[in-house]
């Protein structure tokens, strides 16, 4: 049985290979970190759950282009499903991933936008504030800037508080608008 070209994903089908049959380019960061004599029993709550959403990110990002299953990405991440849904919840709403629904109870997920390497990332650095700008293509080969607002500290690093997504094509009135509102500041 396939599912889109790919073999299935069902927990009763043994003769098919899965994802993780087929090999995974998602490394472990767990793995990584044992490999080199640490222990992971020292992380806490927030640490494994910043590993668990990294995984599934991960897991968007590299077999997500023409969609991914929650039951797929608890295939290749070995994460619960109620994990999976609460990152992939917290990815939509930082816009690194989308959702479309394909029928009544099956949603795909999708990587928002592929980076255009071409243009690399622009960064801004501002104290513990550091805006990612990226220019992205989306459906129809459309150009978005991709803005994320990401947060550091010595504790955690870098950590992603928000982002947003506009139209290349709206730039000139999003750059009005912004100056707009500085204005009204200043007054």
């Amino acid at each position: 049985m396939t599912y889109r070209g790919c073999p299935s994903m069902t927990q009763d089908d043994t003769q098919n290979p899965s994802l993780l049959d087929l090999g995974s380019a998602i490394e472990d960061p767990v793995e990584e970190f044992e490999e080199k004599g640490d222990s992971i029993a020292s992380f806490t709550g927030e640490e494994n759950q910043s590993l668990a959403m990294d995984k599934v990110r991960r897991a968007v990002r590299e077999y997500g282009e023409d969609g991914i299953t929650v039951a797929e990405i608890e295939e290749v991440t070995d994460l619960s499903r109620k994990t999976i849904r609460r990152h992939l919840d917290t990815l939509r709403r930082l816009r690194e991933v989308y959702r479309q629904k394909k029928n009544k109870q099956l949603h795909l997920y999708y990587p928002n936008g592929r980076p255009l390497h071409a243009y690399g990332t622009k960064r801004i650095e501002d104290k513990d504030t550091i805006l990612d700008i990226q220019l992205a293509e989306g459906k129809n080969e459309d150009y978005y800037f991709h803005i994320t607002e990401k947060r550091y500290s010595l504790m955690e690093g870098e950590t992603t508080e928000g982002a947003i997504i506009f139209p290349k094509s709206a730039f000139d009135e999003v750059v009005m608008k912004l100056q707009q509102f500085a204005e009204e500041v200043n007054e």
